[in-house]
């Protein structure tokens, strides 16, 4: 039986977010984020919808966010959690956080440190097309305004405010969240920066655990200065 709630992930495929990213040399990181992203999505129970650049539809990041929402919704679900690919601190917590929100009424919200939001979990009934798509997209302002809007309609709640990845000098400042990494991730920063002992026992092992998905879902390594 379908549930009331999907899931939907809104990003770019791999390839296309190294692209537009310019994050030439760092195809691993955001396959590990592909990986792990199923991983806690199934977790989950949910139906999962995913609307990379091959789903996505609208001339501006605005009008994509807001008509992959709306077809979500289309299809008969009146709650959604919609997450992207680029926060390597996401984990199951958060998504259960959103669906904990959605299910006493509110909404949630999982705030960036940059501005935007990693998560964000609505009720249809709070969704208002135009309302969305005149927000701030893809400026610090855009958290501010959701909340502004939401509040309006409904209680909102929060997850912890995260990092993510917007562009390749955003990699080196994970380095000051390693202990809410994973394995892999922290594995992939020590090959960007070869000054910082990570404490992994194994770096040959490196490349074929990592696509392979052992290391998903294990707690991270103490990080030390070399």
């Amino acid at each position: 039986m379908k549930t009331s709630v999907a899931l939907l992930i809104f990003s770019r495929s791999v390839e296309a977010e190294c692209s537009f990213k310019g994050f030439a040399g760092n195809q691993l990181f955001f396959q590990s984020q592909e990986n792990r992203l199923k991983k806690l999505c199934s977790k989950t129970g949910l139906d999962v919808f995913n609307h990379d650049e091959h789903q996505q539809q609208g001339n501006t990041f605005g009008e994509r966010f807001c008509n992959a929402l709306s077809s979500v919704f289309s299809r008969g679900y009146d709650k959604v959690i919609v997450i992207g690919n680029d926060c390597p601190q996401l984990k199951y917590k958060h998504l259960q956080s959103g669906i904990d929100a959605l299910h006493s009424g509110k909404a949630c919200l999982g705030k960036s440190f940059d501005g935007g939001f990693y998560l964000l979990a609505i009720q249809k009934k709070h969704f208002n097309h135009s309302d969305f798509l005149n927000l701030s997209w893809n400026t610090s302002d855009v958290s501010s305004e959701v909340i502004q809007l939401l509040s309006t309609k409904a209680e909102v709640s929060f997850t912890p405010t995260l990092k993510d990845i917007d562009k390749q000098s955003d990699f080196s400042g994970l380095l000051n969240f390693s202990k809410q990494l994973y394995t892999d991730v922290i594995l992939i920063l020590k090959t960007m920066h070869k000054s910082y002992d990570f404490g992994f026992q194994s770096p040959s092992l490196y490349v074929k655990n990592i696509i392979s998905g052992s290391f998903l879902n294990k707690a991270p390594p103490l990080l030390s200065r070399a």
